[in-house]
Order: structure tokens, then C-alpha cells, then sequence
């Protein structure tokens, strides 16, 4: 497996969100369409791309969310290659790019009821807050939160 820097505008990318869009409106149902305005791609995201043999099978994205935080979003991994420790090693790789630009916050927001991510999440050390903006009286969503340490050397 390799994986590939990119942006939101990438076609795989695309596809792969909407494998993730349609899994999701399965599941929960059109009552999803509320949150349709908030997945939109109107800021600029830093994409990670898994590939088997070239071949698109998992994504991971955050967008700049303020000065000191991003919010990663958008992380799917194809069916078939669940298990295997490939969102966590996305995640991981994102996280390392975020430390890398100075950003101290990571947050993510979820399903409640999305128990895989929020397991993933609390593997990484990302911990439970209280929702926030159009999620503040949202009881369908959690949202996390994780603090980075810099990886800049400062300067004596």
C-alpha cells in the first residue's frame, strides 16, 4: 500500500466520499442532508490517499479550521480493506503534516452512534469536548478533540 498527497479536488478523492456519502444516507437516511452543507468543499482540504497497486481504497482530509486548529474530516477506508489499521495510519500521516505547519488542535466531529470512529479517535488520544457551532444542541454528533505538541526546535 502507498500513499499520495493531494487536495480536495482530486477525482479519487471524490469517489471515494461519495462510497462514504452513500454508506452513510443507507444507514442514517435523508435526516444526513442537514449536515450537507457542512461537508461541502468550499475550504481548501490536505488529502491523503491509500492505494493498493494504484488503485484508490481509503481517504483521510482536514481543512484549516482556525489559526491554531484543523478538522480532520471525510476519512474512509473501502469495505474490503477494513481492520486493517489504514484509517489509523492515514490519521497518523495527517497528523504528522499538521505538527509539521504548527497547528496545536486537531477536532473531529462524528455520530454518536459511529462507534468504530470513535474508537479510532480515542485510540489516537483524542478526547470527548462539548459540541460546538451548528453541533452545540446536536444530540446525533460528537465532537473531539486532540492537542499536538510542536514539532519545531525553538530557537535558545
Amino acid at each position: 500500500m502507498d500513499t499520495v498527497f493531494s487536495d480536495e479536488n482530486d477525482e479519487r478523492f471524490l469517489k471515494l466520499v461519495d462510497e462514504l456519502d452513500r454508506g452513510y444516507y443507507e444507514r442514517i437516511g435523508d435526516e444526513l442532508s442537514k449536515y450537507d452543507s457542512y461537508n461541502e468543499f468550499k475550504n481548501p482540504h490536505v488529502v491523503l490517499l491509500a492505494l493498493d497497486n494504484g488503485t484508490p481504497i481509503a481517504c483521510a482530509s482536514y481543512r484549516v479550521f482556525d489559526n491554531v486548529s484543523v478538522e480532520f474530516k471525510r476519512v474512509y477506508v473501502k469495505k474490503e480493506y477494513r481492520k486493517r489499521g489504514i484509517a489509523y495510519n492515514l490519521i497518523v500521516q495527517l497528523e504528522k503534516s499538521v505538527m509539521e505547519r504548527n497547528f496545536r488542535y486537531s477536532y473531529i466531529v462524528t455520530g454518536k452512534n459511529n462507534h468504530a470512529a470513535i474508537g479510532l479517535y480515542e485510540k489516537l488520544n483524542y478526547e470527548l469536548i462539548d459540541n460546538f457551532g451548528q453541533f452545540r444542541d446536536d444530540d446525533k454528533v460528537v465532537c473531539m478533540r486532540k492537542e499536538f505538541e510542536s514539532l519545531q526546535i525553538k530557537q535558545i
